[in-house]
């Protein structure tokens, strides 16, 4: 009997342990990320991707434009680092399950381009509209015959965040980029909810809180082990 309280008292820590572990990986799982196939060439921002399977994600940490991450399957490897610009879904945005994605269809001279990619359940960020370095997103602005933003092709990776913007149309003229408003969805009146704790606040509360409970839980499994002695 003594040692069956033993082996409760330590599957009751690990129990509670294991919830931590996964509550914390949880709440750290917020970047937006995904995993897509390609089946022919597909440019990314000015790179060109071969068939295979890759995730896409935001690199967070950035407030007024959004960076872009490709990997190989596993992330093993990474492909790109592009820049995006937000794409508003407009007011009737709906919790979408699924990634989407729009692309630039192939020419005769150019493979097929991704034009956005639309995180799941993030109806309020909308979309990341790809941005292309000038030459490319000329070419693309006359394959679709639109607008597309773009930035000077000589920018490299280490000045994204700081590279002048521009809008390059099928015409071939060049505007300078502005950020389209926000808007804002129509939504219920709120729901009073129970408060959390923003992602920049520490688990070490939780941590010692959920610790001094397993410690609590073993000493009460091994007082009851010694009355039954």
């Amino acid at each position: 009997m003594k040692a069956l309280i033993g082996k409760l008292a330590v599957g009751t820590t690990i129990a509670i342990l294991a919830g931590v572990v996964a509550v914390t990986a949880n709440a750290q799982s917020t970047n937006e990320s995904a995993f897509f196939t390609v089946t022919e060439q597909l440019d990314v921002g000015g790179t060109i991707l071969e068939p295979g399977t890759y995730e896409i994600s935001v690199v967070p940490g950035r407030l007024n434009r959004n960076m872009l991450r490709v990997w190989n399957a596993d992330r093993s490897e990474l492909f790109a680092t592009v820049l995006s610009v937000p794409h508003p879904e407009g007011p009737d945005d709906e919790m979408v399950p699924e990634n989407r994605y729009v692309y630039y269809p192939a020419s005769a001279d150019h493979v097929m381009a991704l034009r956005t990619w639309f995180a799941p359940n993030t109806p309020a960020s909308g979309g990341h509209d790809i941005v292309y370095p000038k030459s490319r997103a000329l070419e693309l602005a006359l394959l679709a015959d639109e607008p597309v933003v773009a930035i000077p092709d000589e920018v490299q990776e280490a000045d994204l965040e700081t590279a002048p913007l521009v809008v390059v149309t099928p015409k071939k003229e060049e505007k300078p980029y502005v950020e389209p408003p926000k808007v804002q969805a129509q939504t219920p009146p709120p729901v009073r909810v129970a408060e959390r704790l923003p992602q920049t606040a520490s688990n070490v509360p939780m941590w010692a809180g959920l610790g001094l409970l397993s410690l609590i839980a073993a000493l009460g499994l091994g007082v009851l082990a010694r009355k039954l002695a």
